[in-house]
């Protein structure tokens, strides 16, 4: 009897570990990660908005503002928007250490985006760089699901199509004169405001 056949009997069993995708071990590939950066916006865009509604800060019949804004925000009303943006912060620093676990890569790396030109080059290092296909030292490669692969090409189409949308918007206000280039700016000097 060779010594690899009994080790599995008289070995502890290895537990397998459930996936929390809300959690900063494991990891998160391209595709899961910009599916769950579009999960985190909209719900706190929708969260922003219902807290706004609920407030009476924002009006649905007239689509308007509350005048006294800075007075509600700076009430107790205000505690509700920081609490939303703490989750919002937490959440998107969760996502990016795991798409760095992905890349074999500490979740340290997150403290870069502090500095000015480094945060550019590492947000398109974490878009366009290639996880490591086989286990590294965060663990095995997760299974993107359907719905973040559906989630997150949304997001790509949507992010394309905005960019066309700014693009063109910028065309025309160049070619109907309604922008003025920044010579002209120079040369108006303070006149121009």
């Amino acid at each position: 009897m060779n010594p690899q056949d009994s080790a599995p009997f008289f070995s502890r069993p290895q537990a397998t570990r459930k996936d929390n995708p809300l959690s900063p071990q494991g990891r998160f590939g391209r595709l899961s990660s910009i599916g769950w950066y579009a999960f985190v916006h909209l719900a706190t865009f929708l969260a922003t908005i219902a807290l706004s509604l609920t407030l009476g800060i924002f009006n649905l019949n007239t689509l308007s503002m509350d005048n006294q804004l800075v007075n509600t925000l700076t009430g107790i009303a205000g505690l509700g928007f920081v609490v939303i943006l703490l989750l919002y912060l937490y959440f998107l620093m969760v996502i990016t250490v795991r798409r760095l676990h992905d890349m074999n890569r500490s979740g340290w790396f997150i403290l870069l985006f502090i500095l000015p030109v480094l945060n550019i080059l590492l947000g398109l290092y974490l878009l366009l760089g290639s996880g490591t296909a086989d286990i590294n030292s965060y663990g095995l490669p997760r299974e993107t699901p359907v719905w973040e692969k559906i989630l997150a090409w949304l997001m790509i189409i949507l992010m394309l199509l905005s960019f066309l949308a700014s693009s063109s918007m910028l065309s025309y206000m160049l070619g109907a004169g309604e922008l003025d280039m920044p010579q002209n700016v120079i040369q108006k000097g303070s006149e121009y405001f």
